[in-house]
């Protein structure tokens, strides 16, 4: 019997299917990660104790840090779920999401129905 005999071929539908998601999405991850990235003052590199002390001290450039950082977690969930071939499906019943939502935002994690139970919870 050869060694081999237990190797299956990588099923690859999930990237052949979603290849221009995962392009969206990763083009997507690496616009936000330069924009965190960007000095915030031209000729002065910012250390981490800068971004930290940023993040902590309210400010005028703060509330878009976090909106980046926000974006950028969403963005990595979807990337996640294309990747463990549960993208597409609501995060919190696992019912399909509308192909036009996916296509408005690839990064959607939730059908309407959950979405709209999520508003009015809070």
């Amino acid at each position: 019997m050869n060694a081999n005999s237990n190797i299956r071929p990588v099923d690859n539908s999930v990237a052949t299917n979603y290849s221009s998601v995962w392009n969206r999405l990763h083009s997507e991850r690496e616009n936000i990660c330069e924009a965190l990235l960007k000095d915030p003052a031209p000729g002065r590199q910012a250390s981490i104790s800068d971004r930290i002390s940023n993040e902590k001290s309210p400010g005028p450039a703060s509330w878009h840090l976090d909106l980046l950082q926000a974006r950028l977690r969403k963005v990595d969930d979807a990337l996640d779920r294309l990747m463990s071939g549960s993208y597409g499906s609501c995060s919190k019943c696992g019912r399909w999401i509308e192909d036009t939502k996916l296509d408005f935002d690839p990064a959607i994690a939730f059908c309407v129905s959950c979405w709209a139970r999520m508003q009015t919870e809070h």
